[in-house]
């Protein structure tokens, strides 16, 4: 009986200390325990960083790819314009070219195209793009030409105004703007006329689209108007060209080289 008492006893002792250890174990527990919660806690941030990264960068690759497809659709379209063109023509020699450089200044307006004597571009042929005249060859190499453009400040170009066919020559002026010259100051002359190469001196084939007038003046005790135009060509813009053949006189009529 006795036994029992004192065993009964040390249960109840037991259970006392258990009690009063277990806040203890807990605490003593906590640091381990923050511990793993915050090291899953920054791997799970972690993760969740990689992944946003990885979203970024596959935007990024959709925004580039969005972008050239873009360009190709543009280059696509300008291709189409371009041979367009060139299926109107009836030249039995037509190319096209790629512009390589651009050189343009108060005194020199030109660029260099990707084929030259190897691809039988000669000198003088005359150079358009999907709208009108942008130059003619003035040198040539074996893989490459230089075109003069024809807001080059040394450039004369025989033309006429396409609705009245009064004649005139077609000077540079800057990258812009062109100078008509040789209209008589009694003609009909407004805004908007589309002047054209005229096919006088064989140099530009007749009836190429050049320019539209953009304004005229009277100048006192002169017999011209001072006009302004406005290349009809795409010259800063251009990325393709078609080089056309020579118009050459051949037993008294007209042929092509």
């Amino acid at each position: 009986m006795l036994a029992d008492h004192y065993s009964s006893a040390l249960t109840s002792v037991r259970s006392l200390l258990i009690t009063a250890i277990e806040p203890i174990e807990k605490l003593a527990s906590l640091p381990a325990d923050s511990y793993h919660y915050f090291q899953q806690d920054f791997a799970n941030i972690e993760s969740l960083k990689k992944d946003n990264q990885d979203l970024k960068t596959e935007l990024f690759l959709m925004k580039a790819k969005q972008q050239q497809l873009a360009r190709l659709e543009l280059e696509v379209q300008r291709l189409n314009k371009l041979l367009g063109k060139a299926s109107q023509l009836t030249y039995s020699n037509v190319q096209i070219a790629n512009i390589s450089y651009y050189k343009t200044s108060p005194y020199s307006q030109s660029f260099t195209l990707n084929k030259g004597e190897l691809d039988n571009v000669k000198v003088k042929q005359t150079v358009i793009d999907a709208y009108g005249l942008i130059g003619i060859i003035t040198h040539t190499t074996p893989t490459s030409s230089k075109v003069q453009l024809i807001t080059d400040a040394e450039i004369q170009i025989p033309v006429r105004i396409q609705r009245t066919g009064q004649r005139g020559i077609l000077k540079g002026v800057d990258e812009n703007t062109l100078s008509l010259q040789f209209i008589s100051n009694t003609s009909s002359v407004i805004v908007g006329d589309l002047i054209e190469t005229s096919g006088l001196a064989k140099t530009y084939p007749k009836g190429q689209p050049v320019a539209t007038i953009t304004q005229f003046k009277t100048l006192k005790d002169r017999p011209y108007f001072n006009i302004e135009a406005k290349p009809i060509a795409k010259l800063m813009a251009a990325e393709k060209v078609l080089i056309l053949s020579i118009p050459v006189q051949k037993n008294g009529k007209d042929s092509l080289k």
